[in-house]
């Protein structure tokens, strides 16, 4: 490992309260590096001792091999930029001007900025796409437009490390992804080192080559994604349950929270045959009444997948984009007949997960209660070429109970299944 920042036995307290303990760390040039914990657990503290604006009682931290404690100011400067999570002025500046001041470590007082230094920041502002806010007022901006007039100036002080303190912490969902994407092209693009703090562990995933897990001011775990996200870890250290998958983009972990409130069960399991969100409301909502849950045949990284196991209900899974195997058939099976009633979603139906209408005419689950959704023509949800219709006009054949209005699913579950016990 190519190490540009290597810390040793870091330890610092306020007073007499430790913030952190013997923290060890290697961080390699180019990679984006997060820190990740509960609140409190001494992230914020390690990058402001990384960046020397506070001085650990023991153990030292090594730009490039030298002790940054040894390292003059302007050195340290040419070296590194630190971020604040606060990134507000005192006083109001032009964009121009703020970015300007990226270039402090190179200016002489007494010439003040060269075109040199002018054409750097005019470079910083179109790499981070501020070009066009230049005249503006600071205060005017947007929290979005603040982050990367911020980085440009970080940029324009052309660092080998940038040190973020939850860069996107208050920022909006598109732009906490273009301030990342930023961040990233920078590591990508200037082999410039990232170290930030993220609260979003699917956003630390997507983003991360390393991540270190901190809690009470040590370090817990350390390594990729695959390495530290995990089930175990994130139980340790958020105390909280989850499930870990594989995201359906970008082949980084994705982390599903496992949501457990104290519900009165009913004593009834429910098999909901659905995909593609249409069982998403279903699921939840039953859930959420006390019922037993199962759900199949879904592929990996679907909607209703997600709901299934964010609750944690028993899945009948299949691999996107293929065909129901017949393992994933037979799983769904043994879930349907398990089941005191079958809920049968809106669901679209095309040769993939025709499977899942079949199921219903397995003699098997002949008489099984079955509540049908049927809140718009089944033939505008076929694209089988009619097969799928078929099939669903066999169904409905046999009887089963239709419903329009699924706020009443619950309700009528109850009743099929206690006419059917009578039965």
């Amino acid at each position: 490992m190519d190490n540009h920042i290597q810390i040793e036995k870091l330890s610092f307290s306020y007073d007499l309260k430790k913030v952190l303990e013997q923290v060890d760390m290697n961080i390699s040039k180019g990679s984006f590096f997060c820190l990740v914990g509960p609140n409190g657990s001494g992230k914020s503290t390690l990058l402001k001792v990384i960046s020397s604006v506070l001085k650990p009682q023991k153990g030292v931290v090594y730009l490039e091999g030298r002790d940054i404690n040894h390292m003059k100011n302007r050195e340290k400067a040419k070296l590194l930029s630190f971020v604040p999570q606060n990134t507000s002025l005192e006083f109001d500046f032009r964009v121009s001007d703020v970015v300007l001041m990226g270039r402090y470590p190179y200016v002489n007082k007494l010439r003040g900025e060269t075109g040199e230094d002018m054409e750097i920041a005019e470079k910083a502002m179109e790499y981070t796409n501020t070009t066009h806010l230049k005249d503006r007022s600071f205060m005017e901006l947007s929290g979005g437009e603040r982050q990367r007039v911020i980085l440009a100036q970080a940029l324009a002080q052309e660092p080998d490390i940038l040190i973020l303190d939850e860069p996107v912490s208050h920022l909006d969902l598109q732009h906490q992804v273009e301030i990342l994407n930023l961040i990233k092209k920078m590591c990508v693009d200037r082999k410039l080192t990232a170290i930030t703090v993220l609260h979003d562990l699917n956003m630390a995933s997507a983003y991360s080559d390393y991540i270190v897990m901190m809690k009470e001011g040590k370090i817990m775990r350390q390594g990729t994604p695959f390495e530290t996200l995990t089930t175990s870890n994130i139980k340790e250290i958020f105390s909280t349950d989850v499930y870990v998958s594989v995201s359906p983009v970008g082949s980084k972990p994705y982390i599903y929270t496992l949501t457990r409130p104290n519900i009165e069960k009913k004593g009834v399991r429910v098999h909901v045959i659905c995909g593609g969100g249409s069982g998403s409301s279903i699921i939840g909502t039953l859930h959420s009444e006390g019922f037993d849950l199962s759900s199949g045949v879904l592929a990996i990284g679907d909607l209703d997948w997600k709901i299934s196991k964010e609750n944690a209900v028993k899945i009948a899974e299949e691999v996107p984009f293929v065909g129901i195997s017949d393992e994933a058939y037979a799983m769904n099976r043994e879930l349907a007949a398990e089941a005191d009633a079958i809920v049968l979603a809106g669901l679209y139906i095309g040769k993939s997960n025709k499977r899942n209408l079949e199921l219903l005419l397995e003699e098997e689950l002949e008489g099984k209660p079955l509540l049908i959704l049927e809140d718009e023509s089944f033939a505008e949800r076929d694209y089988t070429g009619g097969i799928a219709l078929q099939l669903y006009e066999c169904i409905k054949g046999r009887g089963y109970a239709m419903l329009t209005d699924s706020k009443r699913l619950g309700e009528e579950i109850l009743k099929v299944v206690e006419t059917h016990g009578e039965n």
